[in-house]
């Protein structure tokens, strides 16, 4: 091993320059942080998680669902769409409280809150109920699925 004692050089701080955005994306379970960092700009960091709870009721021969989402992020929500594992009878649908076609919401504001109702078929279980979600970040459309 060859060592010496004498150096001609001495230690400079270490030079280090990027071009463009460095991005930074984190998941935790149903959780995510993004980031955006640019040389010349200032850090932009986000959390994005969508949520929600749902409560089932017998109505005569079926059920009432009610099922509220919750948008616990720091970004709006381009599109919310329930996806339930039984069959919605026609015409029963409401999104908070005005009758609707399809369980979608075309938006949900950072922070906001949404109420659906609708009548499904009595059954012996608990059905799940899915989340499809969409969101821009960056300009990038970005998607995520929960289950409630």
């Amino acid at each position: 091993m060859d060592q010496c004692a004498f150096c001609l050089h001495r230690p400079e701080p270490l030079l280090c320059r990027w071009e463009g955005d460095l991005r930074l994306e984190a998941v935790d379970g149903p959780r995510r942080l993004l980031g955006v960092f640019s040389p010349q700009g200032t850090p932009l960091l986000h959390f994005v998680e969508l949520g929600g709870e749902t409560r089932t009721w017998p109505d005569g021969e079926g059920l009432v669902r009610a099922v509220t989402v919750y948008n616990r992020s720091s970004l709006p929500l381009d599109r919310v769409e329930v996806v339930p594992d039984g069959a919605i009878e026609p015409g029963s649908l409401r999104i908070e409280g005005r009758p609707a076609e399809e369980p979608v919401l075309p938006g949900l504001a950072a922070g906001g809150q949404a109420l659906l109702t609708w009548r499904e078929p009595a059954s012996g279980t608990a059905q799940a109920i899915g989340l499809r979600y969409r969101y821009t970040f960056a300009g990038d459309v970005r998607e995520g699925v929960c289950t409630l």
